[in-house]
């Protein structure tokens, strides 16, 4: 279960800017690897629009970031992303199950592996809530936010800024925080907006970090 989840202007824009970080921006990211997803067809190797949703949201996150509040290009373990070395701080995309944006947990719709444990153990340092979550990774100084998004064919587009802090061998299993970007509602043009998004698959490993 997710400690804390943020969802309402007032508590998502203060929280965001701490990080360096705005929901403008991240959205943009997300919408841009929409558009490109909604270019991919039936005719598409399988799982190519996830793919697609993956790599265009990191793409899109750079060219929004990069060069601007610390942000720079990053790619630990392979995984397409920004960091910012004086906030310690990583973020990466990835796909997430339809319960993305909701008050429901989600996790990420494809198997993870080793790197995605690794990001669950970093961010986990110091998390002891009396859960078998897994043990902290030492000598590992940055954080990973995952900038999970759900985008499939004819289903609203739904985004959030999460903080894994455990993970299951494939799977992300606890969310310390969770920052609502897209609802996937009518009312989500503010601060957290909307556009219709049509699917997605991608088997990308992404890493996790304890506090």
């Amino acid at each position: 279960m997710t400690d804390t989840v943020l969802r309402e202007s007032h508590e998502v824009v203060p929280f965001l800017t701490t990080l360096s970080l705005d929901v403008e921006g991240l959205v943009e990211a997300v919408r841009y690897a929409e558009s490109q997803r909604a270019l991919c067809t039936s005719n598409d190797v399988h799982g190519f629009s996830q793919m697609t949703v993956y790599d265009k949201a990191a793409r899109g996150l750079r060219e929004v970031y990069c060069g601007r509040d610390g942000w720079e290009k990053d790619e630990t373990n392979n995984q397409a992303g920004i960091c910012n070395p004086a906030l310690k701080i990583r973020v990466v995309p990835c796909n997430f199950t339809i319960e993305c944006g909701t008050s429901v947990e989600p996790t990420n719709r494809s198997p993870k592996g080793e790197v995605s444990k690794a990001k669950a153990r970093c961010n986990a340092t110091g998390w002891l809530p009396g859960l078998p979550d897994i043990e902290a990774q030492e000598g590992s100084e940055y954080k990973t936010w995952i900038l999970g998004i759900y985008a499939v064919g004819g289903e609203p587009l739904k985004a959030e800024l999460s903080f894994p802090v455990a993970f299951d061998g494939k799977y992300f299993t606890r969310f310390e925080t969770r920052v609502i970007l897209l609802r996937g509602s009518e009312d989500d043009d503010t601060p957290t907006g909307r556009r219709d998004a049509p699917e997605p698959t991608e088997v990308v490993d992404i890493p996790i970090a304890r506090r």
